[in-house]
């Protein structure tokens, strides 16, 4: 009697406009998502939120580019992330831009999809996690009065840690390691203390694959 085929492992895709951005997310995503298989990214840098209404095209280039990879890895795609900057605070074209590009990813991909649509753009999402900036820079600290905001609404936040967060100066390609630090000192969840309602909603759509 032959052996039964091994069944195939199982790969989630990122995909970002910016490598710095896919890699926060393959640190981030395990950390909201218990028994996460293999995060693997790819560099089609295709932007979304600005192209609404040539959505079907885009989304359908970053589907082919997802099934190479995982077919490239000998798995099973089980998983789609896309990553996209909003580039303004928050306000009823967050909701109309999400709405769009979730339901173009759900009626194109073959397998669980979720749009990391960060507002206003990937630094926001970082500031929700104050502790991790010191264990990458001695010297950074977020002022006690940036804690309590509404990051959502902070219109330029990559250049408010520029300002604000201390010596050397915030860089993007700084932010995979604060993302890492955040993982490692145990303080990710789908609703960490900041506010970023962005946040919240990217947690929530990785939450909802487990009841699927």
């Amino acid at each position: 009697m032959s052996p039964a085929p091994r069944r195939r492992r199982s790969v989630i895709v990122v995909a970002g406009e910016s490598s710095n951005d896919r890699e926060v997310l393959q640190h981030l995503i395990p950390a909201l998502y218990p028994r996460c298989p293999k995060v693997v990214t790819i560099n089609d840098k295709i932007k979304l939120a600005p192209a609404l209404l040539q959505l079907s095209p885009r989304v359908e280039t970053l589907r082919d580019s997802a099934l190479r990879m995982a077919e490239g890895c000998n798995a099973e795609l089980v998983g789609f992330v896309v990553h996209a900057d909003l580039d303004e605070v928050s306000d009823q074209r967050y909701d109309q831009v999400r709405e769009r590009i979730t339901t173009q990813l759900r009626k194109t991909l073959p397998c669980h999809s979720a749009l990391a649509l960060s507002a206003v753009e990937m630094e926001s999402w970082l500031m929700l996690f104050p502790d991790a900036f010191p264990k990458v820079r001695r010297g950074w600290t977020m002022r006690p009065e940036d804690r309590r905001k509404d990051f959502t609404k902070l219109a330029n936040p990559k250049e408010h840690l520029q300002r604000h967060l201390g010596k050397p100066p915030y860089r993007e390609s700084d932010s995979p390691k604060i993302m890492a630090a955040a993982v490692a000192l145990g303080q990710i969840s789908a609703r960490p203390p900041g506010n970023n309602r962005s946040f919240r909603d990217f947690a929530d759509q990785l939450a909802a694959w487990k009841k699927k």
